[in-house]
């Protein structure tokens, strides 16, 4: 996996990651929709979610959050 300054691997669950963004966690997981897919959700607010169709674009999307 390339390197990402937002993103990490899971320690505890396998096939997912973990994003960070402006003191928010997102659950990086996995996704069939024709959104994206990968699909990230805060862990503390479910209705913040985000798709990209690559992890860099993730990275990107949740360097952007404000």
């Amino acid at each position: 996996m390339k390197n990402y300054p937002n993103i990490e691997k899971s320690a505890f669950r396998r096939g997912e990651y973990v994003g960070y963004s402006n003191g928010k966690v997102f659950r990086i997981t996995k996704s069939n929709s024709s959104f994206g897919n990968w699909h990230a959700a805060n862990r503390d607010n479910w209705n913040e979610q985000l798709f990209a169709f690559g992890l860099s674009a993730m990275s990107d999307k949740l360097a952007n959050i404000k």
